[in-house]
């Protein structure tokens, strides 16, 4: 039984990113899992559960990663910290079999409708702790900056958000343009 929900949800993912989540029917999932649509039913009250499901295990997951970065990152400089992290993000965005942070980015800029709300508080799960440990990052490296970490932190986060756009709705080379110039301005805005 477990084994059935856990393809579930792995086909559900993989769908929900190649088809998107509106055109993604129960049907769809079903098919490729090798069960009937009804069969689903078994393990998911309806599509919402299951995609507030797939959700919640892609936030865990990905949460897991943010621990782990940060972690194995501490003892690297703060330039190093920042922008391998924008870098990674970017390469497991484009690469092939990353599902869960393209799922995740896009549920960000688009929740489904009738879910949104509760879509919202989750992905805020990763984004707060995105948020935390670069507040960490910058604190701890104080001595390399010339301005607050609470600035350093906000104008961080505000280059992020950007080229998360630029990922999600635009393209790679945008996003690579638009990084490498930025960059520079927000590196020499809080070390000179």
């Amino acid at each position: 039984m477990k084994l059935t929900e856990t393809k579930i949800r792995e086909n559900a993912l993989k769908l929900f990113i190649q088809k998107g989540i509106n055109d993604t029917s129960l049907s769809d999932i079903g098919e490729e899992v090798g069960i009937k649509k009804q069969s689903i039913y078994t393990h998911f009250k309806n599509k919402n559960e299951l995609i507030l499901t797939v959700m919640n295990q892609v936030v865990q997951e990905e949460v897991t990663f943010l621990n782990d970065y940060f972690d194995k990152s501490k003892d690297h400089s703060l330039y190093e910290i920042l922008y391998n992290f924008i870098n990674k993000l970017k390469s497991r965005f484009i690469s092939h079999g990353e599902e869960n942070i393209k799922f995740l980015l896009r549920m960000m800029f688009l929740p489904p409708n009738n879910i949104e709300n509760t879509v919202i508080v989750k992905a805020f799960t990763f984004y707060n702790q995105i948020q935390s440990h670069i507040e960490e990052t910058i604190t701890s490296h104080q001595q390399t900056i010339n301005i607050e970490a609470e600035k350093a932190k906000l104008s961080y986060m505000n280059l992020f958000d950007g080229l998360l756009v630029e990922l999600v709705y635009v393209n790679i080379e945008n996003f690579e343009y638009r990084f490498q110039h930025s960059w520079d301005i927000y590196w020499r805005g809080i070390t000179q």
